[in-house]
């Protein structure tokens, strides 16, 4: 007790100094609690999902030795979807960009198209409403948003099941509400909307789309806790 009165002595006699002290710590602090955080998002803590040890990614790599991983083009995924026998649950989805409108000042968000089952491999529920039904997945203009899109931007309304949102001049009927997506799943910067038709590509027709274009990005989920999909590579490894 004796020294801290005496450094709180010395700290009284040099207020320049105490000042730049106080704030040098609370930005190092700040910092550290940040590069902490953004961390513990990508790398330390487990994703919320309800069984995340059951999922794997499927890439793609040509012949040749590259060594890149590469997304599955559209007809690659529908041949595995309607073939493979290695997953219980089979989905894709493909990053976009929206530009939403009526809520204020136009502003871009980042948006995934997916596959109706998207959410049921993740094991992800909504927080209200539902998520997209199958015969959804091409035609329909529905969309789920975040929970933060849902208090952010509509005030967090519980009636808002139904409401209409611009995306791209196209109203889109909000079927559901999601819980906030954790970085190291959807980036650092969040996402906000989901929307269906995953099989549509901005300036592409679907005939060029199933020439072989890759850009969908593809799960599998497996339930039996005997079955190992790392077993079963050779049947879905698709070099082309």
């Amino acid at each position: 007790m004796t020294d801290l009165r005496f450094a709180f002595r010395q700290l009284l006699k040099s207020p320049g100094f105490t000042l730049l002290a106080v704030i040098t710590l609370t930005l190092g602090i700040g910092l550290n609690t940040a590069i902490f955080s953004l961390i513990n998002d990508l790398f330390l803590r487990g994703l919320p999902f309800k069984e995340p040890a059951h999922l794997v990614h499927l890439f793609t790599q040509p012949k040749g030795g590259d060594p890149f991983d590469y997304p599955l083009s559209g007809p690659r995924f529908m041949h595995y979807r309607d073939g493979q026998k290695i997953f219980d649950g089979f989905a894709a989805e493909t990053g976009t960009a929206y530009t939403l409108t009526g809520l204020g000042e136009p502003v871009q968000l980042q948006a995934f198209r997916t596959t109706a089952n998207y959410f049921n491999v993740l094991g992800v529920s909504t927080i209200l409403g539902r998520t997209f039904l199958p015969n959804e997945e091409e035609g329909a203009d529905v969309a789920l948003v975040s929970e933060k899109f849902w208090r952010s931007r509509l005030g967090g309304n519980p009636n808002v099941i139904g409401r209409s949102i611009t995306l791209d001049g196209m109203a889109h009927t909000i079927v559901g509400v999601l819980p906030n997506m954790p970085a190291q799943w959807v980036g650092p910067n969040g996402n906000e909307v989901w929307t269906t038709k995953p099989f549509v590509i901005a300036g592409f027709s679907y005939e060029r789309m199933m020439r072989g274009t890759a850009f969908l990005r593809v799960i599998g989920q497996y339930v039996a806790t005997t079955r190992d999909p790392s077993l079963y590579v050779s049947s879905v490894d698709a070099r082309s």
